[in-house]
């Protein structure tokens, strides 16, 4: 099935980030259609009920709060973020595009997911993700980004179901520093204090998630 933006509200959306093109032209020569054709990557889940039994490779952000995209889409335009092609996007976008898209895949729906049994679940990536590791300064992951998809008002982006590979790569890149579009500088300090396998396990624990219909 091609679960491209909703046809309803695409328009609304296009319509504001091509505004915004105007003042920049087409982003360094790439194509406008290319630029704002966010569902090319990252597919809106409104028009299924469930996601793929295995994640994409590219960040899924139907149902993330409309705060976080917005501001991770600021971040990319002011540099705190580095993808050259959401560099461009964000770019094009421009603020008025950005908050249009943002609420646009906010509003698409979230599948039922379940947790893994705790039989299969990495001991060390649910106690990090419930637990916390107080006495390195780390608290626990779902403190902020919540082990539910109906926590959608906070500015913490919801993170089970998602892509494990995406997850520790983001994870590396604040510990390394080289993402700073954390409130002052909260990711980075924590994602510090984890080992490599640490990161790791807590990727595969929200990775490990998954739609009621994949479950055998």
């Amino acid at each position: 099935m091609n679960c491209r933006l909703p046809f309803r509200l695409a328009p609304i959306a296009v319509a504001a980030a091509a505004l915004s093109l105007s003042a920049v032209g087409t982003a360094q020569s790439q194509s406008a259609d290319v630029l704002l054709d966010c569902s090319a990557c990252h597919d809106s889940t409104a028009s299924t009920p469930s996601r793929p039994s295995v994640p994409g490779p590219f960040p899924d952000l139907s149902g993330q709060p409309a705060r976080y995209i917005a501001h991770q889409l600021e971040a990319y335009r002011k540099g705190l973020r580095q993808h050259r092609q959401m560099e461009k996007t964000a770019t094009a976008l421009g603020e008025g595009g950005a908050a249009a898209m943002a609420r646009l895949y906010a509003d698409a729906p979230q599948p039922d997911l379940r947790p893994p049994a705790r039989e299969e679940a990495d001991t060390t990536g649910w106690s990090l993700v419930v637990n916390g590791a107080w006495e390195r300064g780390v608290p626990p992951c779902a403190s902020c980004h919540g082990v539910s998809a109906d926590d959608t008002g906070r500015l913490a982006p919801i993170l089970i179901g998602r892509d494990p590979a995406y997850l520790a790569h983001e994870l590396r890149a604040y510990a390394d520093g080289d993402r700073r579009s954390d409130t002052m500088g909260r990711m980075r300090a924590f994602a510090a204090q984890l080992t490599p396998s640490e990161i790791d396990a807590v990727a595969e624990y929200y990775g490990a998630w998954r739609s009621q219909e994949d479950e055998p």
